[in-house]
């Protein structure tokens, strides 16, 4: 069985008693149908908001350093970052060995390093990272030298759209995204009971991919 977005929705659909789409109606879809195809999308969200670590999510960004910049942004698609994983990659050709930072708290930073921000030619290969107040980061020193930046972070999903899109959560889980639509689909209608029935399994299978994909 296919496991795409049009797939999920059509589940979704067959248990409400509903006409499935197609390929080619997907995106012309109305009503009710559109309610499921949301549905899918509510319970892709909720998966990713119970838990900020799922191994479906993870990602590495390498970030090329700018001479003389503290301060950098993260991925816009960014739910969390391991801050334990910020390192510089061994690169022989800048002369430096591979490094893992340190974690510095911001205080900590504008109380006894905030004058590198104003003050040139005192970078170096940084050694600490800090979080910044805007959720983005800084290093202490600044780089004197583009060095390679790498660290491990968790992704937001990205919302289905087109009928072929393929759902973040493994296709092991498919079933667990199913209940969850099924649920919200419940909710649409206003029946609070079958809401409460599907939405008390869907429950039950987070429960199990965190056991399973979380040793929980």
């Amino acid at each position: 069985m296919a496991y795409t977005y049009l797939d999920i929705t059509n589940e979704v659909l067959a248990r409400m008693n509903e006409v499935a789409l197609t390929a080619s109606n997907f995106t012309a879809a109305r009503g009710f149908q559109v309610q499921c195809q949301n549905a899918v999308n509510d319970a892709i969200n909720y998966i990713n908001q119970r838990e900020f670590g799922w191994p479906f999510t993870h990602a590495t960004e390498t970030q090329t350093l700018v001479v003389g910049q503290t301060r950098y942004t993260i991925p816009a698609d960014t739910q969390s970052i391991d801050y334990d994983t910020f390192r510089i990659s061994k690169d022989d050709t800048l002369g430096v060995s591979g490094i893992t930072l340190r974690i510095l708290d911001y205080k900590e930073y504008t109380q006894k390093y905030i004058d590198q921000e104003t003050t040139s030619d005192v970078g170096a290969v940084p050694i600490y990272i800090f979080r910044t107040p805007d959720n983005n980061y800084g290093l202490y020193p600044y780089p004197d030298k583009a060095y390679q930046l790498k660290y491990e972070y968790y992704k937001k999903p990205t919302a289905l759209s087109a009928a072929t899109d393929v759902p973040t959560v493994p296709e092991q889980y498919r079933q667990v995204v199913v209940d969850g639509a099924t649920a919200y689909a419940y909710q649409y209608r206003g029946e609070a009971q079958q809401y409460g029935i599907n939405f008390s399994r869907f429950e039950e299978g987070i429960k199990q991919m965190q056991t399973i994909l979380l040793n929980r």
